[in-house]
C-alpha cells in the first residue's frame, strides 16, 4: 500500500504562483486546499490577504515568498518582503538564494543575504530555494553548506520557473551534503505519484506542487485504491 491522499496532502505546499495567476485561480486553489487539507498553500504576494480571508479559521499554512523568482534583489528588499509577508498572515517564508552571487562564487555574500532574512523573521520557518537547474554540482554543495550556516530550516530545489525540472540526482546530492542538518523540499517538475514516492524514500519532507499537477497525483492515488 502506497501513500494515501491524506499523507500526500500533508507534505505538499499546494500552489498557484505563475505570472498569470488571477483571483479566480486563488479561489479555486483554496477550495481544493480545504477539500484535501494540504499542509500549506502558496499564492502571489498580492493575493496573500485574499487567501487568508478565504481560508478563514483553517489550519492550512500560507507560505510567503521573498526574492521570488530571480533571487537577485538587494538584501534589504528581501528582508522587507519577508517581514511584509509575515504581517499579512504568512507562517512560513520561501526565499530564493542570490543566484548571481552563487554563479559568481560569492558564497559569503549569498550566506549573509540568507542570514539577514533569518534574523528578520525571528524563528519563522525559512525555506531557501537553491534553484538547482542553474547550479553545478559544486555550487549545489556550497549552497547547501551556506544555507545551513545561515540558520535556515529547509533547502528547496527550485521555484518551478527555471527552464528545466529538478533531477533526482540533484536531490540525492543535496541529501548527501545536508544529512539531517536541513530538511529538503522539492519543487519544479514533480508531476507523478511515482516521483513523489521515490523522493520520499530519499528523505524529502515537503514538496511544492502546482494545483493541476497535485490534483492529477491525487487522481493517481485514488485510482490505485
Amino acid at each position: 500500500m502506497g501513500i494515501s491522499v491524506r499523507e500526500f496532502a500533508n507534505v505538499v505546499d499546494f500552489t498557484a504562483v505563475s505570472a498569470s495567476v488571477c483571483e479566480a485561480d486563488v479561489h479555486e486553489l483554496i477550495k481544493y486546499a480545504k477539500q484535501y487539507q494540504f499542509i500549506a498553500i502558496g499564492v502571489p504576494p498580492c493575493f496573500v490577504k485574499l487567501a487568508k480571508d478565504l481560508l478563514g479559521a483553517s489550519d492550512i499554512i500560507i507560505g510567503g515568498s521573498s526574492g521570488f523568482p530571480s533571487g537577485n534583489d538587494k538584501t534589504f528588499v528581501k528582508v522587507m518582503m519577508a517581514r511584509d509577508m509575515l504581517a499579512a498572515g504568512c507562517k512560513e517564508i520561501d526565499m530564493v538564494i542570490n543566484i548571481a552571487y552563487m554563479k559568481s562564487g560569492l558564497y559569503d555574500k549569498a550566506r549573509d543575504d540568507i542570514k539577514a532574512v533569518v534574523d528578520a523573521i525571528d524563528g519563522t520557518l525559512l525555506k531557501v530555494i537553491l534553484e538547482v537547474p542553474y547550479m553545478t554540482d559544486d555550487e549545489i554543495k556550497h549552497g547547501c553548506e551556506i544555507i545551513a550556516e545561515a540558520g535556515a530550516d529547509f533547502v528547496k530545489t527550485g521555484t518551478g520557473w527555471a527552464p528545466n525540472p529538478t533531477k533526482i540526482e540533484q536531490v540525492k546530492l543535496i541529501k548527501s551534503v545536508v544529512g539531517d542538518s536541513l530538511k529538503i523540499k522539492v519543487a519544479g517538475g514533480v508531476r507523478t505519484l511515482s516521483q513523489v514516492e521515490e523522493l520520499l524514500s530519499i528523505g524529502v519532507e515537503r514538496f511544492g506542487i502546482g494545483k493541476s499537477s497535485a490534483l492529477k497525483i491525487i487522481e493517481e492515488i485514488e485510482a490505485r485504491g
